[in-house]
């Protein structure tokens, strides 16, 4: 049986934190953020799972017209070479199609997070911000699970926050030829 155990006390750093969770459980979904280990909670709600899935199915429908060798993957691990405390857990990411035998890549062009109860304003405006301190990334996506609302942060509006609330509203990522209204993203979930 498994039993949480708290992390080591302390500022960790990469290396530490990557010794402390090979001896976790897989289903211990760990992230370092600022030095600091938390488990994220587990499972996501069915939402977030779906909304997820959407986003996800929506970009990889785009990237293979528009650039076949790119790939949306689900909670793909994040390491940020300008952050060395960083390693977080997007919901979603665009990434290269070939992918390397690691759990955390550096190389990234989207994450996106789809808010939770257990996140916090601080934290995901925090992994917003190291996400696009990375020099792949050209957008940063923060979904709400509750209503319509879906903040799109691009590095070719200088990573200038918009958000999208109405269900007919059009989010266009013009680099992965995607399109999609804001209800897209919120089929076959409880938001109305």
């Amino acid at each position: 049986m498994n039993t949480h155990v708290a992390p080591p006390p302390g500022k960790l750093t990469a290396e530490e934190f990557l010794d402390f969770i090979e001896g976790r459980p897989r289903e211990e979904r760990w992230q370092l953020i600022d030095g600091e280990a938390f488990v994220m909670m587990s499972p996501a709600t069915h939402p977030h799972q779906m909304i997820s899935r959407n986003l996800a199915r929506l970009l990889d429908n785009a990237l293979e017209q528009h650039r076949p060798e790119l790939a949306a993957l689900h909670e793909f691990g994040i390491r940020s070479d300008e952050h060395p405390d960083f390693l977080a857990v997007a919901d979603v990411a665009v990434v290269v199609g070939q992918v390397e035998n690691e759990v955390y890549g550096s190389r990234f062009f989207l994450a996106a997070e789809i808010l939770s109860d257990s996140n916090t304003r601080e934290a995901i405006s925090h992994k917003r911000i190291v996400y696009a301190a990375s020099p792949d990334c050209l957008h940063v996506l923060i979904v709400s699970q509750k209503d319509f609302a879906v903040e799109v942060w691009s590095r070719s509006n200088d990573w200038q926050g918009r958000v999208f609330r109405s269900p007919d509203d059009l989010i266009e990522l013009s680099e992965f030829g995607f399109s999609c209204r804001v209800a897209d993203l919120y089929r076959g979930t409880p938001v109305k």
